[in-house]
């Protein structure tokens, strides 16, 4: 996968600048098996699951570790069985700092990013954390007399 991050990417540009693309996909009936061999075949933490070409859920490692933990063989569930389907997503427009907080409010690392309800790419908590801990040490946060931090943005 490559990232298009570039290298002064501040919390304030759009997600589309640090997400991942092209987007490792796995069909929903393919074995767990699989699943967990696509993650470690490209050293992923995430794939995006789709059935009839339509996006319906992710697969993660934690998905993954669940069913082991379970003692579940998981060459007898499937992905859409294991995956989750309750998907927090960023539209391409959104700034950094809201695919940030999304994650957060969600307790996910991987975040699909989509272009109205297309696929556009995937943003992983490493992809942000550089440019929040870059955006918080930068000339473009000013701390007030009151501890607030104030965003300056310079387009």
């Amino acid at each position: 996968m490559t990232t298009q991050q570039t290298q002064h990417a501040r919390p304030y540009h759009r997600v589309a600048t640090v997400m991942s693309w092209p987007v490792a996909t796995i069909d929903h009936q393919a074995s767990l098996e699989e699943g967990a061999e696509a993650l470690a075949a490209d050293e992923l933490g995430a794939v995006l699951v789709l059935a009839d070409g339509g996006l319906v859920g992710i697969l993660s490692e934690r998905d993954i570790v669940r069913h082991v933990a379970a003692g579940a063989t998981l060459s007898h569930l499937t992905v859409g069985e294991a995956m989750t389907s309750e998907l927090t997503t960023a539209q391409v427009d959104d700034t950094i700092l809201d695919a940030a907080r999304a994650m957060r409010d969600a307790d996910v690392r991987h975040l699909p990013v989509l272009q109205d309800t297309l696929i556009a790419g995937m943003v992983s908590i490493r992809d942000l954390l550089a440019v929040l801990i870059d955006g918080a040490d930068g000339d473009d946060v000013v701390v007030v007399p009151s501890g607030t931090r104030v965003v300056v943005q310079q387009d």
